[in-house]
């Protein structure tokens, strides 16, 4: 029942999460819709670079949704309905949502580059599941993880280079931190409600302070 509950909470934002795209129809449906929208217009070798990367994390997303989505399906022995997927959604991700989009509105600029930047979380949930095993279940998840993270650290690194290029100024900066900070604060208290633990407000403070052991991560 526990991995139940975390795994449709991550299985409706593998489909419908809101930091890869801001289309209300979640992340698969924008990216159709973009690619769709698109397609004559790659004209440049740097159009049909992005082009050929939407593509990409098209599929990749798709996978991602698929691999926790069957081992789901494998514990629960009943199909995924995408029509009754959109309940599973918990409050703290829909205020994770709520937060992106007012990042988007407020700064039609830099606050899409700041949910790029934040979107994944630097890919630690992934990549410290990539370690849990000792039974079937927890086996494939840590599989799962394993090819999400690999995919991800392409993601982050975009974001990253997405976000550089965007910042003109000191102030730019202090603008985009602020979005960072409350975009991650929220991630924090989704993960605290995805995995049924109480909000610790207080370590969130200091997370956001800077005290705490940096994830040695590689690859």
């Amino acid at each position: 029942e526990e991995q139940v509950h975390w795994l449709r909470l991550q299985v409706f934002k593998e489909i419908y999460g809101s930091g890869l795209h801001a289309n209300p129809d979640g992340i698969i449906r924008g990216f159709i819709d973009d690619l769709r929208a698109n397609v004559e217009r790659i004209e440049t070798r740097a159009d049909r670079e992005e082009y050929d990367r939407g593509l990409r994390v098209l599929r990749e997303e798709f996978h991602h949704f698929r691999l926790f989505a069957d081992i789901l399906e494998g514990i629960t022995k009943q199909p995924v309905r995408l029509a009754g997927l959109r309940t599973w959604q918990l409050s703290e991700d829909r205020k994770l949502g709520e937060v992106r989009g007012g990042c988007r509105e407020r700064d039609a600029r830099l606050g899409p580059v700041a949910v790029g930047f934040t979107e994944g979380g630097g890919s630690s949930f992934f990549f410290v599941g990539r370690d849990i095993g000792g039974d079937p279940v927890s086996d494939q998840i840590a599989q799962a993880c394993a090819v999400v993270f690999g995919d991800e650290l392409e993601h982050g690194e975009h974001g990253a280079h997405e976000l550089a290029d965007a910042l003109e100024s000191e102030e730019d900066w202090a603008r985009v931190r602020e979005m960072v900070v409350e975009i991650c604060q929220q991630r924090l208290r989704m993960r605290y409600e995805m995995f049924g633990l109480p909000i610790d407000e207080g370590r969130i403070t200091e997370i956001t302070e800077g005290k705490i052991e940096p994830l040695k991560m590689t690859a």
